[in-house]
Protein backbone atom coordinates (compact mmCIF):
# COMPACT_ATOMS: atom_id res chain seq x y z
CA UNK A 1 0.00 0.00 0.00
CA UNK A 2 2.26 2.79 -1.16
CA UNK A 3 1.57 6.35 -0.14
CA UNK A 4 0.40 7.18 -3.66
CA UNK A 5 -2.40 4.61 -3.59
CA UNK A 6 -5.73 6.08 -2.64
CA UNK A 7 -7.50 4.27 0.12
CA UNK A 8 -11.25 4.22 0.32
CA UNK A 9 -10.79 5.15 3.94
CA UNK A 10 -7.38 6.71 4.81
CA UNK A 11 -6.21 10.03 6.27
CA UNK A 12 -4.25 11.69 9.02
CA UNK A 13 -4.18 10.08 12.44
CA UNK A 14 -5.43 12.70 14.89
CA UNK A 15 -5.04 10.91 18.20
CA UNK A 16 -3.77 7.72 19.77
CA UNK A 17 -6.26 4.99 18.88
CA UNK A 18 -6.22 1.25 19.48
CA UNK A 19 -6.76 -0.77 16.35
CA UNK A 20 -7.48 -4.47 16.45
CA UNK A 21 -5.06 -6.28 14.20
CA UNK A 22 -5.68 -9.46 12.26
CA UNK A 23 -3.78 -11.49 14.83
CA UNK A 24 -5.61 -10.06 17.83
CA UNK A 25 -3.17 -7.61 19.36
CA UNK A 26 -3.57 -3.82 19.52
CA UNK A 27 -1.49 -1.18 17.79
CA UNK A 28 -1.45 2.60 18.01
CA UNK A 29 -0.72 5.41 15.59
CA UNK A 30 0.93 8.53 16.91
CA UNK A 31 -0.83 11.88 16.86
CA UNK A 32 -0.37 13.92 13.67
CA UNK A 33 -0.51 17.63 12.91
CA UNK A 34 -3.49 17.41 10.58
CA UNK A 35 -6.35 19.74 11.49
CA UNK A 36 -9.68 18.26 12.67
CA UNK A 37 -11.38 19.77 9.58
CA UNK A 38 -9.77 17.00 7.52
CA UNK A 39 -12.00 14.43 9.22
CA UNK A 40 -15.20 13.31 7.57
CA UNK A 41 -17.04 12.96 10.90
CA UNK A 42 -18.64 9.88 9.40
CA UNK A 43 -20.47 7.25 11.42
CA UNK A 44 -18.45 4.02 11.55
CA UNK A 45 -21.55 2.07 10.51
CA UNK A 46 -21.79 3.99 7.23
CA UNK A 47 -18.09 4.34 6.43
CA UNK A 48 -17.48 3.13 2.89
CA UNK A 49 -14.50 1.04 3.97
CA UNK A 50 -16.25 -0.78 6.83
CA UNK A 51 -17.31 -4.00 5.11
CA UNK A 52 -14.13 -4.31 3.05
CA UNK A 53 -11.94 -3.95 6.14
CA UNK A 54 -14.05 -6.35 8.21
CA UNK A 55 -13.90 -8.92 5.40
CA UNK A 56 -10.12 -8.74 5.34
CA UNK A 57 -9.79 -8.91 9.14
CA UNK A 58 -12.44 -11.45 10.09
CA UNK A 59 -13.53 -13.65 7.19
CA UNK A 60 -12.51 -17.24 6.66
CA UNK A 61 -13.02 -16.55 2.96
CA UNK A 62 -10.20 -13.98 2.85
CA UNK A 63 -7.75 -16.35 4.51
CA UNK A 64 -8.84 -19.29 2.37
CA UNK A 65 -8.41 -17.25 -0.81
CA UNK A 66 -4.84 -16.36 0.18
CA UNK A 67 -3.97 -19.99 0.97
CA UNK A 68 -5.51 -21.05 -2.33
CA UNK A 69 -3.51 -18.51 -4.32
CA UNK A 70 -0.20 -19.45 -2.75
CA UNK A 71 -0.90 -23.16 -3.16
CA UNK A 72 -1.59 -22.85 -6.87
CA UNK A 73 1.34 -20.47 -7.30
CA UNK A 74 3.60 -23.10 -5.72
CA UNK A 75 2.40 -25.74 -8.17
CA UNK A 76 2.88 -23.42 -11.12
CA UNK A 77 6.33 -22.46 -9.89
CA UNK A 78 7.53 -26.05 -10.07
CA UNK A 79 6.00 -26.38 -13.53
CA UNK A 80 7.70 -23.16 -14.65
CA UNK A 81 11.12 -24.33 -13.49
CA UNK A 82 10.86 -27.35 -15.79
CA UNK A 83 10.06 -25.22 -18.86
CA UNK A 84 13.10 -23.18 -20.05
CA UNK A 85 10.89 -20.98 -22.24
CA UNK A 86 8.43 -20.07 -19.48
CA UNK A 87 8.04 -16.38 -18.66
CA UNK A 88 5.23 -14.50 -16.98
CA UNK A 89 6.27 -10.98 -17.96
CA UNK A 90 4.92 -9.26 -21.06
CA UNK A 91 8.20 -7.34 -21.05
CA UNK A 92 10.15 -10.53 -21.71
CA UNK A 93 10.45 -12.79 -24.77
CA UNK A 94 10.19 -16.45 -23.78
CA UNK A 95 12.43 -17.49 -26.66
CA UNK A 96 15.39 -15.62 -25.20
CA UNK A 97 15.27 -16.43 -21.48
CA UNK A 98 16.37 -20.05 -21.16
CA UNK A 99 19.84 -19.17 -19.84
CA UNK A 100 18.67 -16.58 -17.30
CA UNK A 101 18.34 -17.43 -13.59
CA UNK A 102 14.73 -17.74 -12.40
CA UNK A 103 12.85 -15.11 -10.42
CA UNK A 104 9.37 -14.19 -9.32
CA UNK A 105 7.93 -10.70 -8.83
CA UNK A 106 5.59 -9.97 -5.94
CA UNK A 107 3.83 -6.83 -4.87
CA UNK A 108 4.00 -6.17 -1.14
CA UNK A 109 0.87 -4.51 0.28
CA UNK A 110 -2.21 -6.74 0.36
CA UNK A 111 -0.26 -9.37 -1.61
CA UNK A 112 2.16 -10.69 1.01
CA UNK A 113 1.50 -8.42 4.01
CA UNK A 114 -1.73 -7.15 5.56
CA UNK A 115 -2.29 -3.45 6.24
CA UNK A 116 -5.88 -3.83 7.43
CA UNK A 117 -5.09 -2.48 10.94
CA UNK A 118 -4.32 0.85 9.28
CA UNK A 119 -7.55 0.68 7.29
CA UNK A 120 -9.45 -0.16 10.48
CA UNK A 121 -7.98 2.95 12.11
CA UNK A 122 -9.30 5.05 9.25
CA UNK A 123 -12.75 3.50 9.46
CA UNK A 124 -13.06 4.04 13.21
CA UNK A 125 -11.96 7.65 12.81
CA UNK A 126 -14.10 8.33 9.72
CA UNK A 127 -11.10 9.45 7.68
CA UNK A 128 -9.85 9.31 4.11
CA UNK A 129 -6.27 8.86 2.92
CA UNK A 130 -3.62 11.35 3.97
CA UNK A 131 0.12 10.64 3.65
CA UNK A 132 1.05 11.59 7.21
CA UNK A 133 -0.73 8.73 8.95
CA UNK A 134 0.28 6.25 6.23
CA UNK A 135 3.91 7.29 6.72
CA UNK A 136 3.60 6.67 10.46
CA UNK A 137 2.07 3.24 9.90
CA UNK A 138 4.73 2.16 7.39
CA UNK A 139 7.57 3.27 9.65
CA UNK A 140 6.25 0.99 12.41
CA UNK A 141 7.05 -2.04 10.19
CA UNK A 142 4.25 -4.00 11.87
CA UNK A 143 2.15 -5.35 8.97
CA UNK A 144 1.81 -9.13 9.30
CA UNK A 145 2.23 -11.71 6.55
CA UNK A 146 -0.80 -12.96 4.66
CA UNK A 147 -1.60 -16.60 5.27
CA UNK A 148 0.72 -18.76 3.18
CA UNK A 149 2.94 -15.92 1.97
CA UNK A 150 5.99 -16.72 4.08
CA UNK A 151 5.91 -20.41 3.21
CA UNK A 152 5.51 -19.75 -0.50
CA UNK A 153 8.32 -17.22 -0.73
CA UNK A 154 10.76 -19.29 1.29
CA UNK A 155 9.87 -22.31 -0.82
CA UNK A 156 10.72 -20.28 -3.93
CA UNK A 157 14.07 -19.29 -2.44
CA UNK A 158 14.84 -22.93 -1.56
CA UNK A 159 14.30 -23.82 -5.22
CA UNK A 160 16.88 -21.25 -6.30
CA UNK A 161 14.31 -18.64 -7.38
CA UNK A 162 15.10 -15.00 -6.58
CA UNK A 163 12.18 -13.07 -5.07
CA UNK A 164 11.85 -9.47 -6.27
CA UNK A 165 9.54 -7.16 -4.32
CA UNK A 166 8.14 -4.48 -6.62
CA UNK A 167 6.12 -1.96 -4.62
CA UNK A 168 4.71 1.51 -5.08
CA UNK A 169 5.70 2.49 -1.60
CA UNK A 170 7.90 5.59 -1.82
CA UNK A 171 11.67 5.11 -1.91
CA UNK A 172 12.04 6.82 1.48
CA UNK A 173 10.12 3.91 3.00
CA UNK A 174 12.58 1.24 1.85
CA UNK A 175 14.37 0.84 5.21
CA UNK A 176 11.07 0.42 7.07
CA UNK A 177 9.75 -1.90 4.38
CA UNK A 178 12.83 -4.10 4.57
CA UNK A 179 12.50 -4.23 8.37
CA UNK A 180 8.89 -5.34 7.98
CA UNK A 181 9.81 -8.07 5.48
CA UNK A 182 12.62 -9.28 7.72
CA UNK A 183 10.34 -9.22 10.76
CA UNK A 184 7.91 -11.48 8.88
CA UNK A 185 10.79 -13.76 7.81
CA UNK A 186 10.47 -13.08 4.10
CA UNK A 187 13.54 -13.99 1.99
CA UNK A 188 15.66 -11.05 0.87
CA UNK A 189 18.63 -11.72 -1.41
CA UNK A 190 21.61 -9.87 0.07
CA UNK A 191 23.65 -10.01 -3.14
CA UNK A 192 21.45 -7.52 -5.04
CA UNK A 193 18.69 -4.98 -4.50
CA UNK A 194 15.46 -6.97 -4.66
CA UNK A 195 13.17 -4.39 -3.02
CA UNK A 196 12.33 -2.01 -5.86
CA UNK A 197 10.46 1.11 -4.76
CA UNK A 198 8.62 3.89 -6.56
CA UNK A 199 10.98 6.85 -6.99
CA UNK A 200 14.09 4.69 -6.85
CA UNK A 201 16.32 5.15 -9.94
CA UNK A 202 13.68 7.47 -11.37
CA UNK A 203 10.99 4.77 -11.46
CA UNK A 204 7.42 6.10 -11.40
CA UNK A 205 4.27 4.32 -10.27
CA UNK A 206 4.01 2.36 -13.54
CA UNK A 207 5.76 -0.91 -12.72
CA UNK A 208 6.54 -1.72 -16.36
CA UNK A 209 10.03 -0.21 -16.14
CA UNK A 210 10.85 -2.27 -13.06
CA UNK A 211 9.59 -5.49 -14.63
CA UNK A 212 11.71 -4.68 -17.69
CA UNK A 213 14.72 -4.03 -15.44
CA UNK A 214 14.36 -7.44 -13.80
CA UNK A 215 13.74 -9.10 -17.17
CA UNK A 216 17.20 -8.07 -18.32
CA UNK A 217 18.88 -10.37 -15.80
CA UNK A 218 16.27 -12.96 -14.74
CA UNK A 219 13.63 -15.24 -16.22
CA UNK A 220 10.40 -14.10 -14.58
CA UNK A 221 8.34 -17.16 -13.74
CA UNK A 222 5.36 -15.69 -11.88
CA UNK A 223 3.76 -12.34 -11.05
CA UNK A 224 1.74 -11.87 -7.86
CA UNK A 225 -0.22 -8.76 -6.92
CA UNK A 226 -3.52 -7.23 -5.83
CA UNK A 227 -3.88 -4.65 -8.61
CA UNK A 228 -4.09 -4.94 -12.39
CA UNK A 229 -1.02 -2.69 -12.63
CA UNK A 230 1.04 -5.37 -10.89
CA UNK A 231 0.79 -7.37 -14.11
CA UNK A 232 0.30 -4.91 -16.99
CA UNK A 233 0.17 -1.14 -17.35
CA UNK A 234 -3.50 -0.25 -16.73
CA UNK A 235 -3.82 3.52 -16.54
CA UNK A 236 -7.17 3.83 -18.30
CA UNK A 237 -9.38 6.18 -16.21
CA UNK A 238 -12.53 4.08 -16.63
CA UNK A 239 -13.48 0.52 -15.65
CA UNK A 240 -14.51 -0.71 -19.13
CA UNK A 241 -11.07 -0.67 -20.81
CA UNK A 242 -9.58 -2.22 -17.67
CA UNK A 243 -12.06 -5.08 -17.91
CA UNK A 244 -11.13 -5.51 -21.57
CA UNK A 245 -7.43 -5.58 -20.65
CA UNK A 246 -8.01 -8.29 -18.07
CA UNK A 247 -9.99 -10.28 -20.63
CA UNK A 248 -7.21 -9.86 -23.20
CA UNK A 249 -4.82 -11.74 -20.89
CA UNK A 250 -7.31 -14.26 -19.50
CA UNK A 251 -5.02 -17.23 -20.20
CA UNK A 252 -2.42 -15.87 -17.76
CA UNK A 253 -4.65 -15.65 -14.70
CA UNK A 254 -4.05 -18.59 -12.41
CA UNK A 255 -1.23 -19.92 -14.56
CA UNK A 256 1.45 -17.22 -14.51
CA UNK A 257 -0.41 -14.33 -12.88
CA UNK A 258 -1.94 -14.56 -9.39
CA UNK A 259 -4.31 -11.83 -8.26
CA UNK A 260 -5.13 -11.29 -4.57
CA UNK A 261 -8.51 -9.86 -3.58
CA UNK A 262 -8.39 -6.29 -2.26
CA UNK A 263 -11.83 -4.69 -1.91
CA UNK A 264 -10.47 -1.79 0.13
CA UNK A 265 -8.54 0.31 -2.36
CA UNK A 266 -6.69 0.26 -5.66
CA UNK A 267 -6.75 1.50 -9.23
CA UNK A 268 -10.11 -0.23 -9.71
CA UNK A 269 -11.65 2.28 -7.30
CA UNK A 270 -9.75 5.23 -8.75
CA UNK A 271 -11.01 4.45 -12.25
CA UNK A 272 -14.60 4.91 -11.05
CA UNK A 273 -14.02 8.65 -10.61
CA UNK A 274 -11.79 9.03 -13.66
CA UNK A 275 -8.61 9.08 -11.56
CA UNK A 276 -9.21 12.78 -10.94
CA UNK A 277 -7.64 13.19 -7.51
CA UNK A 278 -8.49 16.90 -7.35
CA UNK A 279 -12.16 16.05 -6.76
CA UNK A 280 -13.70 16.35 -3.33
CA UNK A 281 -14.58 13.19 -1.45
CA UNK A 282 -18.24 13.92 -2.01
CA UNK A 283 -17.79 14.28 -5.77
CA UNK A 284 -15.78 11.06 -5.93
CA UNK A 285 -18.59 9.30 -4.11
CA UNK A 286 -21.16 10.69 -6.52
CA UNK A 287 -19.20 9.53 -9.57
CA UNK A 288 -18.52 6.11 -8.09
CA UNK A 289 -22.19 5.61 -7.30
CA UNK A 290 -23.08 6.13 -10.96
CA UNK A 291 -21.39 2.78 -11.75
CA UNK A 292 -23.85 0.81 -9.63
CA UNK A 293 -26.12 -1.49 -11.64
CA UNK A 294 -29.21 -2.07 -9.47
CA UNK A 295 -32.01 -4.42 -10.38
CA UNK A 296 -35.17 -2.70 -11.58
CA UNK A 297 -38.52 -3.60 -10.01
Amino acid sequence: MPSSRNYIGRAAALLLLPVLTACGHQTRLAETDTAPSARLQQDVRTHQGLDATLWMQTSAEFQAAAWQNFLFASLRLEQALEDPGWTAALEQDGAEVADLPPAIIVDIDETIIDNSPYQAFLVTEGLTYEPISWDRWVRRSEAVALKGAREFLNRAESLGVTVFYVTNRDAEHEPATRRNLERERMPIDSSRDVVLMKGEHGWDSDKTSRRRFIAESHRILLLLGDDLNDFVSAKEPAPEPRLALAEQHRDLWGTKWFLFANPGYGSWEQSLFGMDYSLSQEEKQRLKSRHLRPVEF
